[in-house]
């Protein structure tokens, strides 16, 4: 009976489906990683609405310092599934491809791998969002 259990623990660290991996097969590691992917860009989406839409508010109340803490959260947001997805990433085993591994293992990698690049740009866009405030007034108008 050892030798069973031992053998499907040598089988699971091959391919990489530990307890860690076995998180993944199931709905709250898939809405982690789908997060990791959809949070960044739906961020940078109601950062860029936030500011277009405070700015009438702000000029009314010649506060302009409210339109620094928008980015700042969305900022926050963007980094946090950057981290997520490393995390998920590093659970998995990193790097960028394993010759055994399974379709769970695999497909982890990819959306780790993916929710980190599309959390960099997405708070790349952020930060180039955030600079159009500090450059134009509240109250300028076309």
């Amino acid at each position: 009976m050892e030798d069973t259990a031992d053998s499907a623990q040598a089988a699971r660290a091959r391919t990489g489906d530990g307890a860690e991996v076995g998180d993944f097969s199931r709905w709250p590691g898939i809405l982690r990683l789908a997060l990791g992917v959809l949070l960044p860009p739906a961020a940078v989406l109601t950062n860029q609405e936030l500011i277009y839409m405070s700015g009438v508010w702000v000029c009314g109340l010649h506060y302009s310092a409210a339109l620094h803490v928008v980015p700042v959260l969305c900022l926050i947001l963007c980094a946090g599934a950057g981290v997520t997805s490393y995390r998920d990433w590093q659970r998995v085993g990193g790097g960028l491809e394993e010759e055994h591994g399974s379709a769970v293992v695999t497909r982890t990698r990819f959306l780790a791998l993916c929710g980190m690049g599309v959390a960099a740009i997405s708070a790349l866009l952020t930060v180039a969002q955030w600079l159009a405030v500090f450059v134009f007034g509240p109250c300028m108008r076309a």
